[in-house]
């Protein structure tokens, strides 16, 4: 999981430091840094943090080359200075604007993939089992993005209130003993699951009893559809007249949770 984000910028001109310093502004998980000693960029990172190397060049603008090209499994931005910078120094303040969103989203793409939302939603489980009351009681908390199941129901993955009441209603569908589970003496709660096409299932288990989490691997999982369809129906139910997008990120609400 990646929770954070350094933009490990390359000084190049006053102005374009500037431009990158500024592009991450209003996500605090965006943290630029101009030419950080390996030191001070060892100290800023931890196991989720990705950096990503901005660096500039002065190509020629043609028909084919982009303002910002980024190759963030490389951990590289290169952003174009000619598309807003001239050789006098003047500046196109459009042109400029552009970059920055262009970077920014970039850095969000890392952070709101489906494959990092669905890991920091695992991760995270405990925290919004324990305060899934809170969550139940207010919209916004409610319907924020977990990040899974994107398909068939929900685009963007389901709301994070509609799988805590799915979970807490319906012990059959996700209450599990397998091999491999919780070894407590409880049923651990399934809270996810992965298919690898035509190899096996990963099933995903938390307790709430000894706090034990299990990968178990599978080859035939039946319950998939009664996964989903429960959730789907939470939602349906206990969503009813309300607002079903919530402006809150799968990050914003753990950091809620935890400050509270």
């Amino acid at each position: 999981m990646i929770d954070k984000i350094i933009l490990n910028i390359q000084h190049s001109d006053e102005y374009t430091d500037y431009l990158l310093m500024t592009a991450g502004l209003t996500n605090k998980r965006i943290i630029p840094m101009v030419n950080p000693s390996s030191e001070k960029l060892r100290a800023a990172q931890d196991n989720h943090t990705r950096v990503l190397r901005c660096y500039i060049c002065r190509e020629p603008m043609d028909g084919w080359r982009s303002s910002v090209y980024s190759d963030c499994n490389a951990g590289s931005i290169r952003v174009n200075s000619r598309y807003y910078l001239e050789d006098d120094g003047s500046i196109n303040l459009n042109n400029a604007e552009i970059v920055r969103l262009t970077i920014e989203e970039i850095a969000k793409q890392v952070l709101m993939s489906d494959e990092n939302l669905d890991e920091a939603y695992r991760i995270y489980f405990p925290i919004l089992w324990g305060a899934r009351q809170k969550i139940y009681a207010d919209a916004k908390l409610f319907f924020v993005n977990s990040g899974v199941f994107g398909e068939p129901f929900y685009q963007n993955g389901m709301p994070v209130g509609a799988i805590l009441k799915a979970m807490e209603e319906d012990d059959r569908t996700f209450r599990i003993r397998l091999g491999g589970g919780c070894s407590c003496g409880e049923r651990p709660l399934l809270i996810d699951y992965a298919y690898i096409y035509n190899r096996y299932w990963t099933l995903y288990t938390w307790c709430p009893v000894c706090g034990s989490r299990r990968e178990i691997r599978a080859w035939n999982f039946q319950r998939s559809f009664r996964f989903e369809k429960a959730i789907n129906d939470a939602q349906s139910f206990y969503g009813k007249g309300v607002t079903r997008k919530s402006p809150l990120s799968l990050f914003d609400l753990v950091d809620q949770l935890r400050s509270a």
